[in-house]
């Protein structure tokens, strides 16, 4: 188990805390290719997110550990007896409704959302939307499920569909993000899921996000700037380890004839790198013009 604070740069680095701050320690899945580095399970970022953002506007202080899951310390499984990722240990403080956090385990994931919106105090845009009238949430929140089925080979119809949900709604709501100007609950949800797709993606199925969702492009390029996501970002041989331990052993003899070779992390593998750029003609929100580039 390994203290990611030196490494990442979390939020808890900008806090100071006070007697009744919320102090916790958020434990996410390691790398599952040196089992110590950030892992790429969205969820577990998406976490990481909110942790960070709560952090960056006082509202918590935490310090976050990445857990190999292939061998877990035993005493990190005694506290985490339900296995769910993340994981909180309240470490001291109160939540909003004046209670102590210390030593407070979540038995279940539906216990680590309930959790943070306890902590929360003033950063509303951070708790779980419940209404499509006041979140683009719930109509993008099956981009998990279309997202595994596109990998597995179901097309990408399913992705679209929801990559352009958003895109729209960013052009309608003319916002530098889905719910507003600032990070929220559903780009916390989505970002990661976005990242995923982009790389596995390419890589897996040669996909591309579509250059006409010129508004989408332009969300992700104002997303990696900032902290709260680049942080929290796996690399991107993690987010290909992370899928290709799904597919079965006849779909890695399909991407094995196609040149895909699982040596991420090995010596003769590639170099590390980690997207956090949009291609230059998504830059600005802007797409290039066919008719512009023939002039």
């Amino acid at each position: 188990m390994s203290d990611e604070n030196g490494d990442t740069n979390t939020a808890e680095q900008h806090t100071e805390e006070t007697s009744d701050m919320p102090k916790y320690h958020l434990y996410i899945r390691a790398s599952l290719i040196d089992g110590q580095s950030l892992g790429a399970c969205p969820i577990c970022q998406q976490g990481f997110m909110i942790s960070y953002i709560l952090a960056e506007e006082k509202n918590a202080d935490f310090k976050v550990w990445t857990v190999n899951t292939l061998n877990p310390p035993a005493e990190f499984l005694e506290k985490n007896r339900a296995r769910i990722y993340p994981f909180i240990e309240g470490i001291s403080g109160n939540n909003y409704l004046g209670q102590a956090i210390a030593d407070y385990t979540p038995d279940s994931s539906d216990d680590v959302e309930k959790f943070f919106e306890a902590i929360n105090s003033d950063c509303p845009e951070l708790k779980r939307p419940t209404s499509a009238a006041n979140s683009i949430y719930p109509k993008i929140d099956k981009i998990s499920t279309k997202m595994n089925a596109f990998l597995k080979g179901q097309g990408p119809d399913g992705v679209n569909a929801i990559l352009k949900l958003a895109n729209d709604h960013l052009a309608t709501s003319g916002t530098k993000f889905l719910d507003g100007n600032k990070l929220s609950y559903a780009d916390c949800f989505f970002l990661p899921r976005l990242q995923h797709i982009r790389v596995a993606g390419k890589v897996f199925r040669d996909y591309e996000i579509p250059t006409e969702l010129s508004e989408l492009w332009k969300y992700l390029e104002d997303a990696y700037k900032t902290m709260a996501f680049s942080e929290t970002t796996p690399t991107d041989e993690d987010i290909l380890k992370y899928h290709w331990e799904k597919f079965s052993d006849a779909e890695r003899t399909q991407f094995r004839k196609k040149g895909i070779r699982d040596n991420w992390g090995s010596p003769k593998g590639p170099v590390p790198t980690k997207t956090l750029q949009v291609p230059d003609f998504a830059k600005n929100g802007t797409v290039a013009n066919d008719d512009e580039d023939q002039e």
